[in-house]
């Protein structure tokens, strides 16, 4: 009688995850000390590269304070960020850009960053606008706007920067916070109609459509035609 055969001991290794989060760290390293350009992450190399900064019709860069609205006339995208990263050649995942008032320098930086906060891409822009660099291109020269609008990208504020924001909110001192800004910092369920902090909100479990609430209607007061 033969005995039963046993079972495969080979083994599979499981992936090493710390190989991939020691290379993505470099590069987020890399983009954050780079001194002579602005990087951003391709795909096709799986490396950091220089982000093309596009030039305006007046053949100068466009500031970053005017890249949103480049953006939706004509075809470019914002830097791509790390969460690119294993999807493959081609893969771009854009970032946002967005301002942000620094307390400590009082002044305003503008922000390249990972919407989710995920990532870890964070490079502020504004010094980079002022470099010369060869990674340019020009819009095209006839102006015509695309015919659809890229879709919007969904920020969300990192728990540091919602604590700041409510501060702000919340001091007598200061200009408050701006539309823009409140509009990503809240959220409304559109069947509760309840407003929350986002990331609350996105937790929401909503009770249902809230009940109106009925005044009673107040009727005009008639004034007599005749005197009898």
């Amino acid at each position: 009688m033969e005995a039963p055969s046993s079972p495969s001991s080979t083994i599979t290794a499981p992936p090493d995850y710390t190989e991939a989060a020691r290379r993505l760290a470099k590069m987020i390293v890399e983009a954050l000390t780079c001194d002579f350009a602005f990087m951003h992450y391709d795909s096709a190399s799986e490396s950091m590269i220089e982000w093309y900064w596009p030039i305006g019709c007046d053949g100068k860069r466009v500031p970053p304070s005017h890249l949103k609205m480049h953006r939706d006339g004509y075809d470019f995208r914002f830097p791509c960020c790390l969460c690119a990263d294993g999807g493959g050649r081609g893969a771009y995942v854009e970032s946002a850009v967005y301002s942000w008032w620094d307390e400590s320098t009082k002044k305003t930086d503008w922000t390249a960053r990972c919407t989710a906060n995920r990532c870890g891409y964070q490079v502020k822009m504004d010094k980079y606008f002022l470099l010369p660099s060869s990674a340019e291109f020009r819009f095209m020269t006839d102006d015509k706007e695309q015919e659809v609008l890229p879709e919007a990208i969904p920020l969300e504020w990192t728990h540091k920067e919602q604590t700041e924001l409510l501060n702000r909110l919340n001091s007598p001192i200061g200009n408050g916070i701006s539309e823009t800004e409140f509009r990503i910092l809240f959220r409304r369920c559109k069947k509760c109609m309840r407003v929350g902090a986002r990331p609350v909100m996105n937790r929401h479990i909503c009770a249902g459509v809230s009940k109106r609430v009925l005044r009673p209607r107040v009727m005009p007061r008639l004034t007599p035609l005749y005197n009898y």
